[in-house]
């Protein structure tokens, strides 16, 4: 008879815990670096739109902002 132990042969992993608000702002930051791309783009090939690519800008940067400070903060609790 062998001895097999009671415990796996390497340990388990878990994913960190993510609440609602930190899943919404890296949707929300992926999203807004994908329309910041698309309207900038248009605005500099037709000279329209020019306002819209700058407002998806600062809705980026904000949304980067929130990202950056909740990554942060808890690579710090860690």
């Amino acid at each position: 008879m062998t001895d097999t132990p009671t415990r796996p042969a390497r340990a388990t992993s878990e994913w960190p815990r993510r609440t609602a608000a930190q899943t919404g702002t890296e949707l929300l930051l992926g999203l807004s670096f994908t329309a910041t791309l698309a309207t900038s783009g248009y605005a500099a090939a037709t000279g329209h739109l020019a306002v819209v690519a700058q407002g998806t800008a600062v809705v980026f940067l904000v949304t980067l902002t929130c990202a950056l400070v909740s990554w942060f903060r808890g690579s710090e609790t860690r």
